[in-house]
């Protein structure tokens, strides 16, 4: 394979990542699904098994969106914590074959950690309106979360497989 092409794909992951992050930035409505499209633009420089392709592509869409993030951070960092790092973990642990479980539980209560961060960091990121919801933010994101993460991490395997399938077929 040649290097200008995994470049190629590295800087089209990065400047794609970047453009979702800070339409998420921009549009708080769209914050969330911005920040799980640039998860899966993270995914491009894995088509060619490129380990470090995905980690420079998540370094640079990170560093941009800083620049253009005009302070809302929230969605930069909750970015950086998870899930811009989340499709080369992934991986990493399958072509490595690391237990399946383990590496679930790893993935889990990283994400789990990297929500509980996030919400300490910005509270008003995760919109608990009801003095109930403020009440029991914690449990719910720790319950919510693991819950969610299993329906992410499935989603996310998917988005992988189709991904590369799809470069293949374009030859790249």
């Amino acid at each position: 394979m040649k290097k200008s092409v995994l470049i190629a794909l590295s800087a089209v992951s990065a400047a794609l990542a970047t453009v979702f992050l800070v339409v998420g930035v921009f549009v708080p409505m769209f914050d969330y699904s911005c920040i799980f499209m640039a998860s899966v633009c993270m995914m491009i420089p894995l088509t060619k098994k490129s380990v470090r392709g995905g980690i420079l592509a998540f370094i640079a869409s990170a560093l941009l969106t800083l620049i253009f993030s005009s302070g809302r951070w929230e969605v930069v960092v909750t970015y950086a914590l998870f899930f811009g790092l989340h499709p080369t973990v992934n991986f990493i642990f399958r072509e490595r074959k690391f237990n399946k479980v383990i590496a679930f539980l790893i993935k889990e209560i990283w994400f789990i950690g990297s929500l509980i961060i996030v919400y300490f960091l910005f509270e008003s990121f995760f919109a608990f309106e009801t003095e109930w919801a403020r009440t029991y933010a914690l449990p719910i994101i720790v319950i919510g979360g693991g819950l969610l993460f299993f329906v992410y991490d499935f989603i996310m395997f998917r988005f992988q497989k189709i991904l590369d399938i799809a470069v293949k077929r374009l030859k790249l």
